[in-house]
């Protein structure tokens, strides 16, 4: 089964504590994450995925605001040179544990702020 993801979620699910917006919020991020986890394939979109579903409440939702949007764009970057892949909506891709193993690392410290979603890769 695929899963959507916009490209901030996917580094969001790298550090990924089983905290987020809502108990609901949080209930689903963890579903999604343990279906990534167990193999499944995540579908690169631009705008809400199935990490958002809970949290949409109109046109001016959080999730279609520009400061999300930017991340987006910003992550999608670095993930796909970390990746060595072109990350745009479309792209399907498998968070194998390789691929896991190899994103933590780069991580900077400090540089991931829980629910700003900012996060520096070297």
């Amino acid at each position: 089964m695929t899963v959507r993801r916009r490209p901030h979620h996917l580094l969001c699910i790298l550090t990924y504590v089983g905290k987020g917006y809502s108990p609901a919020f949080t209930v689903n991020m963890s579903a999604v994450a343990g279906r990534l986890a167990a193999g499944d394939e995540a579908e690169i979109v631009a705008g809400p995925d199935d990490i958002c579903v809970l949290i949409l409440g109109g046109s001016e939702s959080h999730c279609r605001g520009d400061s999300v949007t930017g991340r987006d764009r910003a992550a999608a970057d670095d993930l796909g040179g970390l990746l060595g892949l072109s990350i745009r909506s479309g792209v399907r891709l498998t968070l194998d544990a390789s691929r896991i193993r190899r994103a933590p690392p780069r991580f900077r410290p400090g540089s991931h702020q829980v629910g700003l979603h900012r996060v520096q890769l070297e």
